[in-house]
Protein backbone atom coordinates (compact mmCIF):
# COMPACT_ATOMS: atom_id res chain seq x y z
CA UNK A 1 0.00 0.00 0.00
CA UNK A 2 1.29 3.37 -0.89
CA UNK A 3 2.14 5.30 2.54
CA UNK A 4 2.92 8.75 1.39
CA UNK A 5 -0.18 9.68 -0.55
CA UNK A 6 -1.82 8.71 2.92
CA UNK A 7 0.17 11.86 4.58
CA UNK A 8 -2.23 15.35 4.94
CA UNK A 9 -2.08 17.58 1.80
CA UNK A 10 0.51 19.80 3.38
CA UNK A 11 2.79 17.35 3.63
CA UNK A 12 2.59 16.57 0.38
CA UNK A 13 2.87 20.08 -1.24
CA UNK A 14 6.07 20.14 0.84
CA UNK A 15 7.71 17.38 -0.22
CA UNK A 16 6.78 18.74 -4.35
CA UNK A 17 8.70 21.25 -3.08
CA UNK A 18 12.23 19.62 -2.70
CA UNK A 19 11.54 17.93 -5.99
CA UNK A 20 12.80 19.55 -9.49
CA UNK A 21 9.62 21.21 -11.44
CA UNK A 22 10.00 18.14 -14.18
CA UNK A 23 9.63 15.48 -11.24
CA UNK A 24 6.80 17.58 -9.83
CA UNK A 25 5.15 17.68 -12.48
CA UNK A 26 5.29 13.84 -12.63
CA UNK A 27 3.57 12.90 -9.80
CA UNK A 28 0.71 13.94 -10.77
CA UNK A 29 0.75 10.75 -12.88
CA UNK A 30 1.20 8.45 -9.94
CA UNK A 31 -2.56 8.58 -8.24
CA UNK A 32 -5.35 10.62 -7.62
CA UNK A 33 -4.10 12.12 -4.51
CA UNK A 34 -0.98 13.28 -6.51
CA UNK A 35 -2.95 14.76 -9.07
CA UNK A 36 -5.41 16.78 -6.48
CA UNK A 37 -2.48 18.13 -4.61
CA UNK A 38 -0.51 19.19 -8.04
CA UNK A 39 -3.80 20.78 -8.58
CA UNK A 40 -3.65 22.38 -5.38
CA UNK A 41 -0.44 24.01 -6.14
CA UNK A 42 -1.03 27.78 -6.50
CA UNK A 43 -1.14 29.36 -9.53
CA UNK A 44 0.82 32.69 -10.32
CA UNK A 45 1.87 35.63 -12.75
CA UNK A 46 4.23 37.83 -12.06
CA UNK A 47 4.49 41.26 -14.46
CA UNK A 48 7.36 44.03 -13.11
CA UNK A 49 6.80 45.09 -17.02
CA UNK A 50 4.08 47.82 -17.12
CA UNK A 51 4.18 48.56 -13.53
CA UNK A 52 2.61 52.25 -13.63
CA UNK A 53 3.32 53.06 -10.32
CA UNK A 54 7.04 52.45 -10.49
CA UNK A 55 7.44 54.11 -13.89
CA UNK A 56 5.58 57.58 -12.51
CA UNK A 57 7.99 57.16 -9.40
CA UNK A 58 11.16 56.95 -11.96
CA UNK A 59 10.12 59.35 -13.78
CA UNK A 60 12.50 62.69 -15.01
CA UNK A 61 10.33 64.94 -12.77
CA UNK A 62 11.52 63.48 -9.56
CA UNK A 63 14.01 65.28 -8.03
CA UNK A 64 17.57 62.73 -8.30
CA UNK A 65 17.98 61.61 -4.58
CA UNK A 66 14.19 60.61 -4.85
CA UNK A 67 14.91 58.87 -7.19
CA UNK A 68 17.63 56.77 -5.74
CA UNK A 69 15.30 56.14 -3.01
CA UNK A 70 12.89 54.10 -5.54
CA UNK A 71 15.41 52.74 -7.53
CA UNK A 72 16.63 50.98 -3.85
CA UNK A 73 13.35 49.90 -2.99
CA UNK A 74 12.94 48.24 -6.36
CA UNK A 75 14.09 44.80 -6.02
CA UNK A 76 12.77 44.64 -2.60
CA UNK A 77 9.15 45.23 -4.89
CA UNK A 78 10.18 42.01 -6.62
CA UNK A 79 11.62 40.60 -3.29
CA UNK A 80 8.25 40.40 -1.80
CA UNK A 81 6.29 39.64 -5.04
CA UNK A 82 8.18 36.48 -4.94
CA UNK A 83 8.39 35.66 -1.30
CA UNK A 84 5.89 32.49 -1.69
CA UNK A 85 8.36 31.20 -3.78
CA UNK A 86 10.75 30.44 -1.28
CA UNK A 87 8.62 28.24 0.63
CA UNK A 88 6.65 26.78 -1.16
CA UNK A 89 5.73 25.03 -4.93
CA UNK A 90 4.05 27.05 -7.65
CA UNK A 91 2.74 26.84 -10.83
CA UNK A 92 3.94 30.24 -12.71
CA UNK A 93 1.94 30.78 -15.53
CA UNK A 94 3.98 34.21 -16.84
CA UNK A 95 6.89 35.60 -15.25
CA UNK A 96 7.81 38.83 -16.89
CA UNK A 97 10.30 41.31 -15.74
CA UNK A 98 11.96 44.52 -17.57
CA UNK A 99 14.26 46.67 -15.58
CA UNK A 100 17.39 48.66 -16.01
CA UNK A 101 20.74 47.42 -14.41
CA UNK A 102 20.76 51.21 -12.90
CA UNK A 103 18.28 50.39 -11.07
CA UNK A 104 20.45 47.28 -9.29
CA UNK A 105 22.89 48.26 -6.76
CA UNK A 106 24.08 44.16 -6.52
CA UNK A 107 22.80 42.43 -9.77
CA UNK A 108 23.25 39.07 -8.47
CA UNK A 109 19.74 39.61 -7.57
CA UNK A 110 18.88 38.73 -11.16
CA UNK A 111 20.08 35.12 -10.50
CA UNK A 112 18.44 34.54 -7.82
CA UNK A 113 15.18 35.96 -9.27
CA UNK A 114 15.70 33.53 -12.27
CA UNK A 115 16.35 30.85 -9.60
CA UNK A 116 13.42 31.14 -7.72
CA UNK A 117 10.98 31.34 -11.45
CA UNK A 118 12.50 28.42 -13.06
CA UNK A 119 12.69 26.06 -9.66
CA UNK A 120 8.68 25.99 -10.27
CA UNK A 121 6.71 25.04 -13.10
CA UNK A 122 7.46 28.05 -14.98
CA UNK A 123 5.48 27.85 -18.37
CA UNK A 124 6.33 31.28 -19.87
CA UNK A 125 9.21 33.49 -18.97
CA UNK A 126 9.70 37.49 -20.41
CA UNK A 127 13.31 38.38 -18.80
CA UNK A 128 14.38 42.11 -20.49
CA UNK A 129 17.29 44.13 -19.45
CA UNK A 130 17.75 47.38 -20.74
CA UNK A 131 21.61 47.93 -20.84
CA UNK A 132 23.77 51.35 -20.64
CA UNK A 133 26.25 50.72 -23.18
CA UNK A 134 27.11 48.58 -25.49
CA UNK A 135 29.71 46.67 -23.40
CA UNK A 136 27.48 46.15 -20.32
CA UNK A 137 25.94 43.02 -21.19
CA UNK A 138 24.60 40.35 -18.19
CA UNK A 139 25.35 36.61 -18.57
CA UNK A 140 22.60 34.44 -18.30
CA UNK A 141 21.98 31.60 -15.22
CA UNK A 142 22.69 28.30 -16.78
CA UNK A 143 19.84 27.69 -14.68
CA UNK A 144 17.19 29.14 -17.05
CA UNK A 145 17.78 26.98 -19.68
CA UNK A 146 16.88 23.72 -17.39
CA UNK A 147 12.95 24.46 -16.82
CA UNK A 148 11.84 21.98 -18.54
CA UNK A 149 8.24 23.36 -18.45
CA UNK A 150 9.04 26.21 -19.98
CA UNK A 151 6.77 26.76 -23.12
CA UNK A 152 7.40 30.48 -23.96
CA UNK A 153 11.17 32.25 -23.31
CA UNK A 154 11.93 36.03 -24.07
CA UNK A 155 14.95 37.21 -23.60
CA UNK A 156 16.72 40.77 -23.99
CA UNK A 157 19.98 42.34 -23.22
CA UNK A 158 21.55 39.05 -21.99
CA UNK A 159 25.08 37.46 -22.83
CA UNK A 160 24.91 33.29 -23.53
CA UNK A 161 27.96 32.19 -22.78
CA UNK A 162 30.01 29.08 -24.13
CA UNK A 163 30.59 26.84 -22.77
CA UNK A 164 29.30 27.55 -19.69
CA UNK A 165 25.44 27.23 -21.08
CA UNK A 166 25.78 24.59 -23.66
CA UNK A 167 25.21 21.73 -21.00
CA UNK A 168 22.31 23.11 -19.48
CA UNK A 169 20.04 24.02 -23.01
CA UNK A 170 17.46 20.95 -22.78
CA UNK A 171 13.96 22.57 -23.06
CA UNK A 172 12.01 19.82 -24.71
CA UNK A 173 8.35 21.39 -24.18
CA UNK A 174 9.91 25.06 -25.52
CA UNK A 175 7.49 26.47 -28.17
CA UNK A 176 8.29 29.76 -28.38
CA UNK A 177 11.84 31.41 -28.41
CA UNK A 178 12.16 35.20 -29.01
CA UNK A 179 16.00 36.85 -28.08
CA UNK A 180 16.49 40.59 -28.48
CA UNK A 181 19.31 42.49 -28.64
CA UNK A 182 20.98 39.20 -27.09
CA UNK A 183 24.86 38.43 -27.58
CA UNK A 184 25.30 34.50 -28.53
CA UNK A 185 27.29 32.59 -30.82
CA UNK A 186 27.07 30.49 -33.55
CA UNK A 187 27.42 27.39 -31.90
CA UNK A 188 25.33 28.47 -28.95
CA UNK A 189 22.33 28.96 -31.63
CA UNK A 190 23.27 25.20 -32.99
CA UNK A 191 22.75 23.91 -29.27
CA UNK A 192 19.71 25.77 -29.03
CA UNK A 193 18.21 24.09 -31.93
CA UNK A 194 19.40 20.71 -30.06
CA UNK A 195 18.06 21.48 -27.18
CA UNK A 196 14.70 23.02 -28.48
CA UNK A 197 13.18 20.49 -30.83
CA UNK A 198 9.84 21.56 -30.06
CA UNK A 199 10.32 24.56 -31.04
CA UNK A 200 7.54 26.28 -34.01
CA UNK A 201 7.93 30.06 -33.27
CA UNK A 202 12.06 31.25 -33.04
CA UNK A 203 12.47 35.17 -33.53
CA UNK A 204 16.49 37.12 -33.10
CA UNK A 205 16.13 40.46 -32.84
CA UNK A 206 19.53 42.38 -32.99
CA UNK A 207 21.46 39.43 -32.06
CA UNK A 208 25.12 40.49 -31.79
CA UNK A 209 28.01 38.18 -32.03
CA UNK A 210 26.92 36.19 -34.93
CA UNK A 211 28.64 36.14 -37.86
CA UNK A 212 27.71 32.77 -40.00
CA UNK A 213 24.17 31.36 -39.01
CA UNK A 214 22.65 28.46 -39.47
CA UNK A 215 18.86 27.51 -38.49
CA UNK A 216 18.08 23.82 -39.05
CA UNK A 217 17.12 20.43 -36.91
CA UNK A 218 13.82 22.00 -35.90
CA UNK A 219 11.19 20.07 -37.78
CA UNK A 220 8.49 21.73 -36.25
CA UNK A 221 9.74 25.39 -36.66
CA UNK A 222 6.95 27.41 -38.51
CA UNK A 223 7.90 30.94 -38.46
CA UNK A 224 11.20 32.90 -37.98
CA UNK A 225 11.76 36.42 -37.46
CA UNK A 226 15.71 37.31 -38.35
CA UNK A 227 16.23 41.34 -37.74
CA UNK A 228 20.13 41.71 -38.13
CA UNK A 229 22.06 43.34 -35.91
CA UNK A 230 23.99 46.42 -37.88
CA UNK A 231 27.58 44.82 -37.37
CA UNK A 232 26.07 42.18 -39.76
CA UNK A 233 27.73 44.57 -42.41
CA UNK A 234 31.23 42.95 -42.79
CA UNK A 235 31.61 40.61 -45.27
CA UNK A 236 31.64 36.82 -45.88
CA UNK A 237 28.40 36.89 -43.55
CA UNK A 238 25.76 34.68 -44.43
CA UNK A 239 22.86 32.94 -43.33
CA UNK A 240 21.89 28.90 -44.03
CA UNK A 241 18.06 28.33 -42.76
CA UNK A 242 16.88 24.79 -43.11
CA UNK A 243 12.98 24.29 -42.22
CA UNK A 244 10.95 22.38 -44.48
CA UNK A 245 7.36 23.34 -43.05
CA UNK A 246 8.21 26.96 -42.28
CA UNK A 247 5.03 29.01 -42.79
CA UNK A 248 6.11 32.77 -42.19
CA UNK A 249 9.38 34.26 -42.70
CA UNK A 250 10.25 37.74 -41.49
CA UNK A 251 13.44 38.96 -42.60
CA UNK A 252 15.95 42.11 -41.63
CA UNK A 253 18.67 42.14 -43.13
CA UNK A 254 21.98 44.83 -43.93
CA UNK A 255 24.49 42.87 -45.73
CA UNK A 256 25.11 42.95 -49.59
CA UNK A 257 27.08 39.90 -49.61
CA UNK A 258 24.56 37.83 -47.82
CA UNK A 259 23.91 34.15 -49.00
CA UNK A 260 20.31 34.19 -48.30
CA UNK A 261 18.20 31.54 -49.91
CA UNK A 262 14.36 30.69 -49.31
CA UNK A 263 13.23 29.29 -52.71
CA UNK A 264 13.42 25.68 -51.09
CA UNK A 265 10.51 27.09 -48.30
CA UNK A 266 7.66 24.97 -50.57
CA UNK A 267 5.17 25.49 -47.87
CA UNK A 268 6.06 28.99 -47.11
CA UNK A 269 2.61 31.69 -47.20
CA UNK A 270 4.20 34.41 -45.47
CA UNK A 271 7.14 36.39 -46.71
CA UNK A 272 8.22 40.00 -45.01
CA UNK A 273 12.23 41.03 -46.40
CA UNK A 274 13.56 44.47 -45.47
CA UNK A 275 16.95 44.37 -47.17
CA UNK A 276 18.20 47.15 -49.45
CA UNK A 277 19.96 44.68 -51.58
CA UNK A 278 17.15 42.46 -53.24
CA UNK A 279 16.73 43.28 -56.81
CA UNK A 280 13.69 42.87 -58.97
CA UNK A 281 15.20 39.22 -61.08
CA UNK A 282 15.08 37.71 -56.52
CA UNK A 283 11.50 39.24 -56.16
CA UNK A 284 10.26 37.75 -59.51
CA UNK A 285 12.19 34.30 -59.08
CA UNK A 286 10.50 34.32 -55.15
CA UNK A 287 6.76 34.56 -56.38
CA UNK A 288 7.20 31.97 -59.03
CA UNK A 289 9.18 29.56 -56.82
CA UNK A 290 7.33 29.40 -53.49
CA UNK A 291 3.90 28.05 -55.18
CA UNK A 292 1.68 28.64 -51.82
CA UNK A 293 3.18 32.30 -51.32
CA UNK A 294 -0.25 34.06 -50.06
CA UNK A 295 1.18 36.88 -48.05
CA UNK A 296 4.73 39.41 -49.73
CA UNK A 297 5.82 42.55 -47.82
CA UNK A 298 8.45 44.43 -49.15
CA UNK A 299 10.42 47.21 -47.50
CA UNK A 300 13.11 49.75 -48.17
CA UNK A 301 14.19 47.30 -50.81
CA UNK A 302 16.41 50.25 -52.47
CA UNK A 303 17.72 48.42 -55.27
CA UNK A 304 13.63 47.62 -56.52
CA UNK A 305 13.01 49.42 -59.56
CA UNK A 306 9.76 47.04 -60.33
CA UNK A 307 7.17 44.69 -59.41
CA UNK A 308 6.26 42.15 -62.36
CA UNK A 309 5.15 39.27 -62.16
CA UNK A 310 1.78 36.81 -61.72
CA UNK A 311 0.40 34.86 -59.44
CA UNK A 312 -2.74 33.18 -58.58
CA UNK A 313 -2.42 32.27 -54.95
CA UNK A 314 -1.79 35.62 -53.79
CA UNK A 315 -3.63 37.26 -51.25
CA UNK A 316 -1.94 40.13 -49.91
CA UNK A 317 0.61 42.32 -51.28
CA UNK A 318 3.02 45.87 -49.79
CA UNK A 319 5.16 47.78 -50.78
CA UNK A 320 6.79 50.41 -48.83
CA UNK A 321 9.89 52.32 -49.19
CA UNK A 322 11.36 55.99 -49.43
CA UNK A 323 12.43 55.30 -53.00
CA UNK A 324 9.89 54.68 -55.61
CA UNK A 325 9.21 52.06 -57.90
CA UNK A 326 8.84 53.15 -62.17
CA UNK A 327 6.36 50.30 -62.80
CA UNK A 328 4.18 47.94 -61.35
CA UNK A 329 2.55 45.30 -63.74
CA UNK A 330 1.21 42.47 -61.38
CA UNK A 331 -1.47 39.51 -62.74
CA UNK A 332 -3.33 38.39 -59.22
CA UNK A 333 -6.84 37.69 -59.79
CA UNK A 334 -7.24 36.63 -55.99
CA UNK A 335 -4.96 39.39 -54.14
CA UNK A 336 -7.57 40.74 -51.36
CA UNK A 337 -4.94 43.45 -50.19
CA UNK A 338 -2.79 45.76 -51.45
CA UNK A 339 -0.84 48.88 -50.36
CA UNK A 340 1.58 51.07 -51.60
CA UNK A 341 4.31 53.50 -49.84
CA UNK A 342 6.41 55.75 -51.43
CA UNK A 343 7.63 59.26 -52.38
CA UNK A 344 5.74 59.02 -55.74
CA UNK A 345 3.78 56.87 -57.68
CA UNK A 346 4.97 54.47 -60.39
CA UNK A 347 5.33 55.60 -63.67
CA UNK A 348 3.94 52.54 -65.13
CA UNK A 349 0.86 51.00 -63.52
CA UNK A 350 -1.35 47.81 -64.44
CA UNK A 351 -3.01 45.55 -61.92
CA UNK A 352 -5.39 42.68 -62.53
CA UNK A 353 -7.07 42.12 -58.90
CA UNK A 354 -10.59 41.40 -59.33
CA UNK A 355 -10.95 40.04 -56.12
CA UNK A 356 -9.66 43.38 -54.35
CA UNK A 357 -11.04 44.12 -51.16
CA UNK A 358 -8.22 46.12 -49.57
CA UNK A 359 -6.20 48.93 -50.51
CA UNK A 360 -3.80 51.66 -49.05
CA UNK A 361 -2.28 54.40 -50.45
CA UNK A 362 0.55 56.67 -48.59
CA UNK A 363 2.39 59.04 -50.76
CA UNK A 364 5.63 61.43 -49.47
CA UNK A 365 5.58 63.87 -52.17
CA UNK A 366 8.85 66.42 -51.09
CA UNK A 367 8.61 68.11 -55.07
CA UNK A 368 6.64 70.98 -56.08
CA UNK A 369 2.69 70.01 -56.07
CA UNK A 370 1.65 71.13 -59.30
CA UNK A 371 -1.66 71.00 -60.68
CA UNK A 372 -0.16 67.66 -62.77
CA UNK A 373 0.26 66.28 -59.97
CA UNK A 374 -2.99 66.27 -58.57
CA UNK A 375 -4.09 65.09 -61.96
CA UNK A 376 -2.07 62.08 -61.68
CA UNK A 377 -3.15 61.03 -58.43
CA UNK A 378 -6.77 61.10 -59.63
CA UNK A 379 -6.19 59.01 -62.60
CA UNK A 380 -4.30 56.44 -59.99
CA UNK A 381 -7.14 56.38 -58.01
CA UNK A 382 -9.38 55.78 -61.25
CA UNK A 383 -8.06 52.28 -60.61
CA UNK A 384 -9.65 51.28 -57.94
CA UNK A 385 -13.10 50.80 -57.35
CA UNK A 386 -12.44 51.39 -53.31
CA UNK A 387 -9.86 53.27 -51.69
CA UNK A 388 -9.78 52.40 -47.70
CA UNK A 389 -7.27 55.12 -47.18
CA UNK A 390 -4.91 57.42 -48.82
CA UNK A 391 -2.33 58.79 -46.89
CA UNK A 392 -0.60 62.21 -47.35
CA UNK A 393 3.05 62.86 -45.62
CA UNK A 394 3.89 66.28 -47.33
CA UNK A 395 7.06 67.50 -46.96
CA UNK A 396 6.81 69.78 -49.84
CA UNK A 397 7.83 73.40 -49.49
CA UNK A 398 5.30 74.93 -52.54
CA UNK A 399 2.29 73.84 -54.73
CA UNK A 400 0.14 75.31 -57.27
CA UNK A 401 -3.42 74.16 -58.25
CA UNK A 402 -4.69 75.80 -61.43
CA UNK A 403 -8.56 74.76 -62.54
CA UNK A 404 -7.97 76.30 -66.21
CA UNK A 405 -4.85 73.23 -66.65
CA UNK A 406 -7.05 70.54 -65.89
CA UNK A 407 -8.09 68.22 -68.64
CA UNK A 408 -11.55 69.17 -69.60
CA UNK A 409 -12.29 64.72 -69.44
CA UNK A 410 -11.85 64.84 -65.56
CA UNK A 411 -14.43 66.83 -64.23
CA UNK A 412 -16.55 63.96 -62.16
CA UNK A 413 -15.59 64.14 -59.02
CA UNK A 414 -14.00 60.57 -56.87
CA UNK A 415 -15.64 59.35 -54.40
CA UNK A 416 -13.51 55.99 -54.00
CA UNK A 417 -11.65 57.06 -50.70
CA UNK A 418 -13.08 56.62 -47.62
CA UNK A 419 -10.10 57.75 -45.37
CA UNK A 420 -8.03 60.44 -46.70
CA UNK A 421 -5.15 61.54 -43.73
CA UNK A 422 -2.50 63.84 -43.69
CA UNK A 423 0.18 63.21 -41.73
CA UNK A 424 2.46 66.28 -42.08
CA UNK A 425 2.17 69.85 -43.81
CA UNK A 426 4.50 72.71 -43.89
CA UNK A 427 3.43 76.15 -42.84
CA UNK A 428 4.74 77.54 -46.84
CA UNK A 429 2.19 75.49 -48.81
CA UNK A 430 -0.72 77.45 -49.91
CA UNK A 431 -3.45 75.75 -48.19
CA UNK A 432 -5.99 77.14 -49.97
CA UNK A 433 -5.21 75.24 -53.43
CA UNK A 434 -4.02 72.55 -51.20
CA UNK A 435 -7.39 72.03 -50.33
CA UNK A 436 -8.77 72.87 -53.63
CA UNK A 437 -6.27 70.14 -55.30
CA UNK A 438 -7.29 67.28 -52.96
CA UNK A 439 -10.98 67.67 -52.88
CA UNK A 440 -10.95 68.12 -56.70
CA UNK A 441 -8.95 64.44 -56.53
CA UNK A 442 -11.26 62.79 -54.46
CA UNK A 443 -13.94 63.20 -52.04
CA UNK A 444 -13.26 61.03 -49.34
CA UNK A 445 -15.52 60.20 -46.04
CA UNK A 446 -12.97 61.18 -43.89
CA UNK A 447 -10.63 64.18 -43.59
CA UNK A 448 -8.16 63.29 -41.03
CA UNK A 449 -5.14 65.78 -39.49
CA UNK A 450 -2.56 64.97 -36.77
CA UNK A 451 -2.16 67.23 -34.70
CA UNK A 452 1.76 66.87 -33.85
CA UNK A 453 3.60 69.83 -35.58
CA UNK A 454 3.26 73.32 -34.75
CA UNK A 455 2.38 73.43 -38.99
CA UNK A 456 -0.22 70.99 -38.44
CA UNK A 457 -2.06 73.17 -35.60
CA UNK A 458 -2.84 75.91 -38.18
CA UNK A 459 -3.86 73.73 -40.56
CA UNK A 460 -6.33 72.18 -38.59
CA UNK A 461 -7.41 75.61 -38.31
CA UNK A 462 -7.65 76.94 -41.63
CA UNK A 463 -9.58 73.53 -42.32
CA UNK A 464 -12.33 74.23 -39.73
CA UNK A 465 -12.71 77.68 -41.01
CA UNK A 466 -12.89 76.40 -44.94
CA UNK A 467 -15.22 73.62 -44.10
CA UNK A 468 -17.10 74.81 -41.76
CA UNK A 469 -18.38 78.31 -42.14
CA UNK A 470 -18.45 77.47 -45.70
CA UNK A 471 -21.10 79.43 -47.80
CA UNK A 472 -24.38 77.64 -48.14
CA UNK A 473 -24.76 78.79 -51.99
CA UNK A 474 -21.23 79.33 -53.16
CA UNK A 475 -21.33 81.51 -55.88
CA UNK A 476 -17.32 80.88 -56.83
CA UNK A 477 -17.08 78.77 -59.45
CA UNK A 478 -20.00 80.83 -62.22
CA UNK A 479 -17.84 81.69 -64.60
CA UNK A 480 -15.89 77.95 -64.39
CA UNK A 481 -16.08 74.61 -67.01
CA UNK A 482 -15.63 72.65 -63.22
CA UNK A 483 -17.47 73.23 -59.89
CA UNK A 484 -15.28 73.00 -57.12
CA UNK A 485 -15.71 71.14 -53.97
CA UNK A 486 -18.11 73.63 -52.17
CA UNK A 487 -20.43 72.91 -54.42
CA UNK A 488 -21.16 69.19 -53.37
CA UNK A 489 -19.89 69.02 -49.59
CA UNK A 490 -23.96 69.06 -47.97
CA UNK A 491 -22.59 67.98 -44.07
CA UNK A 492 -19.31 68.60 -41.88
CA UNK A 493 -19.09 66.78 -38.69
CA UNK A 494 -16.05 67.00 -36.18
CA UNK A 495 -14.88 64.18 -34.06
CA UNK A 496 -11.20 64.18 -32.05
CA UNK A 497 -9.63 61.26 -31.06
CA UNK A 498 -6.71 61.20 -29.09
CA UNK A 499 -3.91 57.94 -29.19
CA UNK A 500 -1.47 56.97 -26.66
CA UNK A 501 2.33 57.47 -27.71
CA UNK A 502 5.05 55.29 -26.78
CA UNK A 503 5.33 53.30 -23.57
CA UNK A 504 1.78 52.70 -21.87
CA UNK A 505 3.34 54.76 -18.59
CA UNK A 506 3.95 58.06 -20.61
CA UNK A 507 1.14 60.45 -20.59
CA UNK A 508 1.84 61.75 -24.18
CA UNK A 509 -0.49 61.26 -26.69
CA UNK A 510 -1.51 61.93 -30.38
CA UNK A 511 -4.52 64.10 -31.45
CA UNK A 512 -5.82 63.25 -34.42
CA UNK A 513 -9.24 65.54 -35.88
CA UNK A 514 -11.71 63.76 -38.31
CA UNK A 515 -14.09 65.59 -40.36
CA UNK A 516 -16.30 63.89 -41.65
CA UNK A 517 -17.92 64.72 -44.89
CA UNK A 518 -20.77 63.89 -46.48
CA UNK A 519 -21.12 64.69 -49.68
Amino acid sequence: MDQISQLPDPILQHILFFLPAKDGAQTSLLSKTWLKVWNLLPVFTFDFHHNLSLWKLLSMGKEEPEQADVRDAFPSIIDGSLIDLRTQKAIIERFRLSLKLSYLKNASCIDEWIRLATNNCIKELDFHIERQDEEDWYSLPGTTLTAKSLMVLRLGGFKLEWPLIVDHINLTKLRELFLTDVFLEERIIFEICSGCPAIEDLSLIRCQGVKDLLISDLPKLVKLTLHQANEITQIHKSIHIRAMFLHTLYYRGCNSELKFEVTEFKHLKELSITFEQITDPVVEKLVSELPLLEKLELSFCLKLTRLKFSSRVLRQLAFRSYKSLTEIGIDTPNLLRYEYGAPKLPVIFSMTASSLQESHLKLMPNDHLSTSWFENLREYLTRFEQLNSLVLCITSMTNTFVVEELNATSSCPLSVVKRLKILKVVRSLNFETLLDGLLWTCHPETLAVDRIWEDDEVFVQFLKEKLMEREIVPACCDSRRFKCWRHYLKEVNVEICNKQFGDPSSSRQVSTICFKLRW
